[in-house]
């Protein structure tokens, strides 16, 4: 939405049993079109915004990218992350059912990421255009990238002498406005969740390095740019 250009309404929903509103079913994300009709899991609300929306910046595919592109680097992400990872909202593909995931667990998914990037010129998944494909990445790709460095001492996704292809992607995304200044989560407030009992790791905090991602407040003119 806010990559499109589009007006559209927040409705923060209390996945703790709070209140909800009347419309609201099942899981989060989802939208409510202008009819009244609903509708939810992300990557099917990006492709319908494409849809109900072509006058605005088309993600699913972007312009020079193809749909077919754009699909396998989505499907590629289950084949590429941690298979033996337990589901969690917080701290998704971190840890197994008997603590956290391995060094090298990790690291096999980065170097996988690393080739799928090398398939295009980049810096985004398909080329030189944000697509749907970042979309669908750059909330498990963020947190690894606050939260990898917490459970094993030097692991930096954002390493480029180890990973150029995904710094690259990393620092593209950073000088996207409506992603770093409206989407982006906090690095700080992402490496406190592995602090606290019951988000992913059998209802224990797992020992931690201490790491903290530097949070800065962001260039002036990608805020303005945003603005």
């Amino acid at each position: 939405l806010e990559v499109k250009g589009l007006a559209y309404t927040t409705v923060l929903i209390d996945n703790m049993g709070g209140g909800r509103p009347d419309w609201y079913r099942g899981q989060t994300p989802q939208i409510q079109w202008a009819d009244g009709r609903t509708q939810g899991e992300s990557m099917d609300i990006v492709k319908a915004l494409d849809a109900e929306y072509p006058a605005s910046r088309p993600l699913y595919p972007p312009e020079g990218a193809s749909m077919s592109s754009v699909a396998q680097m989505i499907s590629a992400f289950r084949q590429s992350f941690p298979s033996n990872a337990r589901p969690s909202s917080r701290a998704a593909y971190l840890f197994s059912y008997s603590g956290p995931l391995s060094r090298s667990d990790f690291e096999k998914a980065l170097d996988a990421t690393e080739k799928l990037l090398a398939q295009h010129e980049g810096p985004f998944f398909v080329g030189p255009e944000l697509s749907a494909a970042d979309v669908s990445w750059a909330p498990f790709l963020e947190r690894y990238a606050a939260q990898l460095p917490c459970l094993h001492d030097g692991l930096l996704p954002r390493d480029a002498s180890r990973w150029p292809r995904l710094a690259e992607w990393y620092a593209a995304m950073d000088e996207v406005p409506e992603y770093a200044c409206r989407v982006k989560g906090d690095g700080e407030s992402w490496g406190r969740v592995l602090t606290m009992q019951g988000y992913g790791n059998a209802g224990n905090a797992p020992q931690t390095t201490g790491y903290r991602q530097s949070t800065g407040a962001g260039a002036v003119d990608l805020w303005e740019a945003y603005a």
